[in-house]
């Protein structure tokens, strides 16, 4: 049964890469609609009243003569672009902030009530509001719905956990299923085949959309989801690791009152289950370990919050890249999007090795990513040619040792019984920190672009000193 469950994970893990491939894209059909619809934005009538076919409306290959975008780098950014750009961005600020304090609230509690609820139950419902959401996004395409529904659509999407719920189950289903021997090589093998699909889901979305558009592309996500949710529901079986992990829980406090035990499942007294909803709250308290140690907890969670911070900035990069001088085609951005994730998988590995090798440890490998970090978003900022865009391909990989790494060093400072609600809190601490820079991000570049593009990466440098700063 650990088997089948192990392999479920792969299945779920490869259908979901590729849903996710397709999901990406999304910015960029939004892009390309107030692209298309600018000379309509100005008139009485409504935005989608232009009289284009059906064609013209769910594809979105052709712009119009008048919205084209020029990589001369000395031209002047079209009235279009400058709107396009800035519509998209405030858009997908508004899609951040009002999924916010849903997808906090919902991760925090099923990361906290997985063992009661049930891997398979959690699983599921993520997935269920990913589906929900792509079957929003064919409505606005097909029947013409204005742009809160694509909030809408975010709403539920984080009111069912989202994407980081999924992961985080999944990666306690593969440590359930695995010993502890075999577990790194899993985990690696099954990284190792995310990666590589997403590589080949972004060559093939690029040139797709080049030759049929959007619509066919969101109905094949549409398809993926649904045959996530059936594997999930068929071959995921819950039952052996919430009967372990309600024993782990039970014994993680000698202090806690013996459990009822019916049937080899345990159940916790009504007491007991709100003490676990604040458990991940006290879980870092000075009084559980020595000062030396709380205090190094709490810079690693601080670094790791402002690293996660500043890196969505790159939430803006689509904007960017379609944006003068490089006015990117989604073959482009697909090409580009599946080497960066070939060269991640090679050189990040290569990097942490070599690094290893020569004895520097996790926080030295932070601040050296955080370094690498700066350097990269400034080289972005000031590129001028396509060459340029590519040779930040061979620094990035080296710049997400933080988010990594940030696991390892907290699981070293904990007890194995606490480190169930220590992974709960950086999991939070990661979505809301994504949430809030996404949001942040999107706002500050909608007002900054007419005035210079790059300021909203410049900006991004300047605040990574702060987790260079604390992993010194």
């Amino acid at each position: 049964m650990s088997n089948l469950n192990l392999y479920a994970v792969g299945a779920i893990l490869c259908l979901e890469t590729l849903c996710g491939c397709i999901r990406s894209i999304v910015g960029q059909y939004v892009y390309r609609f107030y692209l298309q619809t600018y000379s309509y934005s100005f008139t009485s009538a409504p935005i989608y009243s232009n009289g284009s076919s059906n064609s013209d409306a769910h594809h979105l290959v052709t712009i119009n003569n008048g919205t084209h975008c020029t990589t001369n780098a000395h031209t002047i950014i079209s009235g279009a672009q400058t709107w396009a750009q800035q519509r998209s961005a405030n858009l997908f600020f508004w899609i951040d902030l009002s999924n916010g304090i849903p997808i906090i609230i919902a991760t925090y509690i099923l990361g906290v009530y997985t063992p009661r609820l049930g891997i398979r139950l959690v699983a599921i419902l993520p997935m269920s509001g990913l589906a929900l959401q792509i079957s929003i996004w064919l409505a606005i395409i097909y029947f013409h719905l204005a742009d809160y529904w694509w909030i809408i659509a975010s709403i539920i999407v984080g009111l069912s956990g989202s994407e980081s719920v999924l992961i985080f189950v999944l990666n306690l289903i593969v440590t359930d299923c695995t010993t502890e021997s075999k577990r790194s090589s899993r985990f690696v093998l099954l990284g190792a085949i995310t990666t590589s699909l997403s590589a080949v889901g972004s060559f093939v979305t690029g040139y797709y959309i080049a030759w049929r558009g959007f619509t066919d592309l969101f109905w094949v996500a549409l398809v993926l989801q649904l045959l996530s949710i059936a594997v999930a529901f068929r071959f995921i079986k819950p039952s052996h690791f919430i009967v372990e992990t309600s024993a782990t829980l039970e014994c993680r406090n000698d202090s806690l009152e013996p459990s009822i035990n019916i049937n080899n499942v345990h159940i916790r007294e009504p007491s007991k289950v709100w003490t676990e909803l604040f458990e991940v709250f006290t879980i870092f308290a000075f009084n559980r370990r020595s000062r030396k140690k709380s205090i190094s907890l709490y810079v690693t969670l601080l670094a790791f919050a402002f690293y996660t911070f500043t890196s969505s900035s790159m939430t803006v990069f689509l904007w960017y890249l379609l944006n003068v001088p490089f006015c990117w085609s989604s073959k482009e951005i697909g090409n580009y999007s599946g080497l960066s994730s070939v060269t991640s998988a090679v050189l990040r590995v290569l990097g942490i090795e070599a690094l290893t090798r020569l004895g520097a440890s996790d926080p030295l490998i932070c601040a050296i990513s955080h370094i690498l970090f700066c350097g990269s978003i400034i080289w972005t900022a000031f590129a001028q040619h396509n060459w340029a865009m590519y040779a930040t391909l061979l620094i990035n990989p080296f710049t997400t040792y933080q988010g990594s790494l940030t696991w390892s060093m907290i699981s070293k400072l904990l007890e194995p019984h606490e480190r169930n609600y220590a992974f709960t809190f950086i999991t939070e601490t990661h979505v809301i920190m994504i949430v809030a820079g996404g949001s942040f991000f999107n706002w500050f570049y909608a007002r900054t672009v007419v005035h210079n593009r790059s300021f909203t990466f410049l900006l991004a440098a300047g605040l990574n000193a702060i987790p260079f700063i604390l992993n010194m």
